[in-house]
């Protein structure tokens, strides 16, 4: 969600569709479920998700507020510090902390 910013510029200068985020999938996501059915978010971050609200609203119809979207951040995983940094990834040590995170949930 954090390139959403950008889709009105993308949209406007390339001559092929052009995706600045996964989250623009979410009507089309949201509709190939029943309406009761909940969706597990996942981002880098959910604190610095949330302000970008009417940027999702408006650029791909995604309200953040929906009850039916369940989002959550990975930003407390042990590891996944490294997206906030810029740094590569360590997947063999942030995929316990993923699987635990997302088995909490569920």
């Amino acid at each position: 969600g954090f390139m959403m910013a950008f889709q009105p510029l993308a949209r406007d200068i390339a001559k092929v569709p052009v995706f600045m985020s996964s989250m623009v999938q979410s009507p089309m996501i949201s509709v190939a479920f029943d309406k009761f059915d909940q969706i597990l978010v996942l981002t880098a971050n959910s604190e610095t998700l949330k302000p970008q609200k009417e940027i999702l609203m408006s650029h791909c119809g995604f309200d953040v507020d929906e009850d039916r979207f369940i989002i959550r951040g990975c930003q407390d995983v042990p590891g996944f510090d490294a997206v906030a940094r810029g740094d590569k990834v360590d997947v063999e040590k942030v995929t316990p902390g993923m699987v635990k995170m997302v088995a909490g949930i569920l």
